[in-house]
């Protein structure tokens, strides 16, 4: 009886963390965000938009609007990526990303932003170029001291004559 629940238990959980997290407007915010990203990041990685938090406010025509913190990472030159994390505002009723100039007329803009002021920011992740920049000291270094001294050297070879004649070095 115990086995029984207990894997009921666990297929309960497995069963919920793969069940789709994101509700449909959220799915449609997402689609939309993207498309707005690859248009004003070059540099946008697709597929990285993350919400973070979200919350939903009301326009003065009545249109539904999701204000979300969202994280999104840029790469540059394959190498250099940085996760940061920005406003954006999505029209739910229109299917539409809000420009900066349009949050005027949003009721309750300025206070999420001003809650959610101390989200913002960007990180750079470090650990490939100094992947690579270890790389390019250790493979010289690695060269230098193992494979070079097996190399046939002259002066090895010629260490014996110079003792035998008593020759200063």
């Amino acid at each position: 009886m115990l086995k029984k629940a207990w894997a009921s238990l666990l297929a309960l959980i497995f069963i919920l963390t793969i069940a789709p997290l994101n509700t449909s407007a959220n799915e449609a915010f997402l689609d939309a965000l993207e498309e707005d990203l690859k248009a004003t990041h070059y540099d946008y990685k697709e597929g990285t938009a993350e919400i973070v938090k979200e919350e939903t406010l009301r326009h003065s025509n009545g249109n539904e609007v999701i204000a979300a913190v969202v994280e999104i990472d840029t790469v540059r030159d394959g190498i250099f990526i940085t996760r940061k994390t920005e406003f954006h505002y999505y029209d739910a009723t229109d299917n539409k990303i809000l420009a900066t100039a349009d949050l005027a007329e949003v009721e309750g803009a300025t206070e999420f932003a001003d809650a959610n002021i101390d989200m913002l920011g960007q990180q750079i992740v470090y650990w490939l170029p100094v992947l690579i920049l270890l790389l390019l000291i250790a493979i010289p270094a690695v060269i230098l001291f193992v494979v070079v001294p097996r190399f046939y050297s002259t002066t090895e070879y010629m260490n014996p004559i110079y003792e035998k004649n008593d020759n200063p070095r």
